[in-house]
């Protein structure tokens, strides 16, 4: 990781806000070209880690599976990883289904609801041209696996209405029903949801964090701790918190659209009052260390029941052989903004409420066995993928980018996407800045920090 001494003027050819997994792509690919700014102390944005009375846990829970081969060679020469097959479930009803439910509705004990999840999936069809998601669940699924399952699932996740929705993202989210054949990346070129039993891998020790952190280490030049507070695009600088300005030839930003603009002056009234329309919607994360180890092979756990707190369940001792020795384990449970207690004040009650859901479940054997517990608020948990939001960042990005800046990740491209796909997608921008920079110069661009056996396709 670069370090170099403060200054109260900073020269870069392109500054990269943000080291999270999309930002330390795009750092990679632009070598010593490139200042990465943090505002935080530690890097991985989204994918960190924290550690509760000896309890390891990933912020919203990851594992790690892509269908770039580039970015898992990255990835696994930076540090050791440990592979192991998927393990994830659906509890409703009080049973337990494999995951996803749709591929596996014929383990529903009530022979009534299977008849009816078939004979909807047998009818079903004219998905392709939905209008919204929501329709587009009646379409693909049928009536009984869309009324057991889908429906209630996801509006635990997005909220109500779900016709302000798009189905843009569905092939890469959504898992096709039991029968139809996927692989990690359509025809079209885009990624597939990850088959129930694909082969996931996770740091062979440590949290999921550490991935970002191994990766950090090989940035020319990475200052933590640095808040941009201004850009203005006219004089090309931008200033931080700590009153040092930078002057910049290009951006890469992987702030929230809405965050970005409000940084910079004259923004055009169309492209602010459009930006403002993007949803996102915050999580809430209660953690709970439990005294002692918690024996199961289950790592995920996806419920529609109303009467759980929380629509994802996540057993991240599970995710290596090393988190599974620990003495503490922990279970985490990831909590809508559409559910009212998520808003509440009272932390006592939330816990509770939790703890008697994964007792309901049987994922804890007892409350006294719930050693501490945190709760933690994400305001920037899903970029809720409405049907304005293609043109909307599209938009935001053409204006941007006759400035000199560009946006990606999950929050700068307002995209639903994996740590991996953002590690790519930034990555690719890098690239694609440097080959821009090379033809437009007609010389060759700085190199960029040295990546061991590994090609990006752009």
């Amino acid at each position: 990781m670069g370090s170099r001494p403060n200054a109260s003027r900073i020269k870069a050819d392109t500054i990269v806000i943000g080291a999270g997994p999309a930002g330390l792509g795009a750092a990679l690919a632009l070598g010593d070209s490139a200042i990465v700014l943090e505002s935080r102390e530690t890097v991985a944005g989204l994918c960190d880690t924290l550690t509760l009375d000896g309890a390891i846990f990933d912020l919203g829970g990851h594992s790690f599976h892509t269908p770039h081969p580039a970015i898992r060679r990255l990835v696994f020469d930076a540090l050791e990883m440990e592979e192991q097959n998927r393990d994830a479930w659906c509890w409703l009803n009080g049973e337990w289904v494999r995951y996803p439910f749709q591929q596996h509705f014929s383990e529903l004990a009530d022979s009534d609801s299977r008849h009816v999840c078939q004979i909807g999936l047998d009818t079903a069809g004219g998905w392709q041209d939905a209008a919204n998601f929501d329709e587009y669940l009646d379409r693909r699924f049928g009536r009984g696996i869309t009324e057991l399952f889908m429906r209630p699932y996801n509006r635990k996740l997005w909220g109500a209405d779900l016709t302000r929705l798009d189905t843009e993202w569905v092939a890469e989210r959504v898992a096709a029903p039991v029968g139809t054949a996927e692989s990690s990346m359509s025809e079209s070129g885009r990624r597939s949801p990850i088959p129930r039993e694909a082969l996931i891998a996770y740091p062979a020790k440590g949290g999921y964090g550490e991935i970002f952190q191994a990766l950090a280490q090989r940035v020319a030049d990475l200052r933590l701790r640095q808040c941009v507070t201004s850009i203005d695009p006219r004089t090309s600088t931008l200033r931080i918190a700590n009153g040092e300005t930078a002057s910049w030839r290009r951006i890469i930003s992987t702030l929230p659209l809405p965050a970005l603009l409000r940084l910079i002056p004259n923004v055009p009234p169309a492209i602010s009052s459009a930006v403002s329309e993007l949803e996102a919607l915050p999580i809430t994360i209660i953690m709970l260390v439990l005294d002692g180890r918690y024996e199961t092979v289950r790592q995920r756990i996806y419920c529609p029941d109303k009467n759980i707190i929380g629509h994802k369940i996540v057993l991240n001792h599970n995710s290596s052989h090393w988190l599974r020795r620990l003495p503490r384990h922990g279970v985490q449970v990831e909590l809508s903004e559409f559910n009212p207690l998520s808003r509440s004040t009272d932390v006592r009650s939330l816990v509770n409420a939790v703890v008697a859901g994964l007792l309901r479940m049987g994922v804890i054997p007892s409350p006294d066995y719930v050693r501490r517990t945190k709760v933690l608020r994400i305001p920037f948990g899903y970029p809720v993928q409405t049907r304005s939001r293609s043109n909307i960042v599209a938009l935001a990005q053409h204006w941007l980018s006759e400035h000199g800046i560009y946006t990606v990740g999950r929050f700068g491209e307002w995209a639903y996407i994996n740590s991996d796909e953002a590690l790519y997608r930034g990555h690719c921008v890098g690239v694609k800045l440097a080959v821009s920079e090379r033809t437009q110069c007609g010389g060759t661009p700085r190199q960029p920090a040295p990546v061991v056996g590994v090609t990006f396709d752009t």
